[in-house]
């Protein structure tokens, strides 16, 4: 079930086990990139698709770099044919702004290519310091996305059952939350059609992620910091527990492929090993890979000795798992 995980996760558990005070106290501290417009809706561009085209829930206003959430479109180079599977891209950053662009075009482009999928990256809302756009809004953003992606799949050329998710670092965290919390809405005061669909992701795929949000079982400083913002006493105890992945992991948790690095310095791996025995203890399908050595926000982590190889073990997981056209895949290898 665990595909390389016997070796590996008893490697890592005894190495964060000898430093796990340290790894504990490790802060997600991704220094923040100077505002970009690559991360900003551009109506002109006909890959930027907005998440609702009026009344956005929770807005404050409509400045198309920190109002307007949005999914960019990435198809193959060789071009689309037919309806392909989707898989939406959540990139990290602490919930306060978004890591550097290897999480966002090059993994999705690769994507398209490599596996023959329509990627969409999902610029979702960061939270501000006064805590505008704290939880639950990036989780609206989150849950919206995958619902338009199957209200609108005809439209876009996808195929409705075979929706994926992959999530770096904080990003991780909010797809694993929408992947473990599929029949919630997390409060959003307003509906319509798109809602309806109430999409599933077909699996979840997660680089390096937060998964706790509980500050005695390494959770990310930053990103708890930053998602709960200004919650305090019992409320800030309830959402630290309804937000730390681990504790909700069931059979019906949809099949996984994590990676990560035990010499991770931005996020506790135990982050990563928590989740695995989670996954392990429910029977749920998974493909974990602890690497000794990688980058966190690497991406695609390329010219990285031993986490380079993740992309290509995730092509096999999908071919594996059907999600992709095996022979596609085998033609790009």
């Amino acid at each position: 079930m665990f595909r390389s995980m016997s070796l590996l996760l008893s490697l890592g558990a005894l190495a964060l086990l000898a430093s796990g005070p340290a790894a504990a106290r490790r802060s997600h501290r991704d220094d923040a990139p100077s505002p970009s417009s690559a991360t900003c809706f551009d109506p002109s561009d006909s890959r930027d698709i907005p998440l609702w085209t009026r009344n956005v829930p929770g807005s404050v206003g409509d400045d198309p770099c920190r109002d307007i959430p949005f999914v960019r479109e990435y198809v193959p180079s060789e071009g689309a044919r037919g309806d392909l599977p989707a898989i939406l891209i959540i990139p990290g950053g602490g919930y306060d702004h978004l890591t550097d662009a290897k999480e966002q075009e090059p993994v999705a482009q690769h994507f398209a290519d490599a596996y023959h999928v329509k990627a969409f990256v999902l610029y979702y809302r960061l939270v501000r310091d006064d805590g505008t756009y704290r939880y639950p809004v990036p989780m609206w953003d989150g849950r919206r996305a995958l619902n338009l992606l199957g209200h609108d799949a005809a439209r876009l050329g996808i195929d409705p059952r075979r929706i994926g998710l992959f999530g770096f670092s904080a990003g991780g965290h909010l797809a694993s939350t929408l992947a473990l919390h599929p029949e919630s809405d997390f409060g959003m005061p307003s509906h319509d059609a798109v809602d309806t669909a109430n999409v599933r992701p077909y699996f979840l795929g997660l680089g390096y992620p937060v998964i706790s949000m509980l500050p005695s079982e390494f959770a990310s400083p930053n990103s708890l910091k930053h998602l709960l913002n200004g919650y305090r006493g019992r409320e800030l105890d309830r959402l630290e527990q309804e937000l730390s992945s681990q504790d909700h992991v069931t059979a019906e948790t949809p099949p996984v492929f994590l990676f990560e690095s035990l010499d991770d310095q931005r996020i506790s791996a135990q982050n990563s090993v928590l989740f695995a025995n989670a996954l392990q203890a429910a029977g749920v399908p998974a493909d974990v890979h602890l690497f000794r050595h990688g980058e966190h926000g690497a991406g695609l982590a390329e010219g990285i000795p031993e986490e380079e190889a993740w992309p290509g073990m995730f092509g096999h997981w999908l071919n594996a798992r059907g999600f992709i056209d095996e022979g596609r895949s085998e033609r790009r290898r």
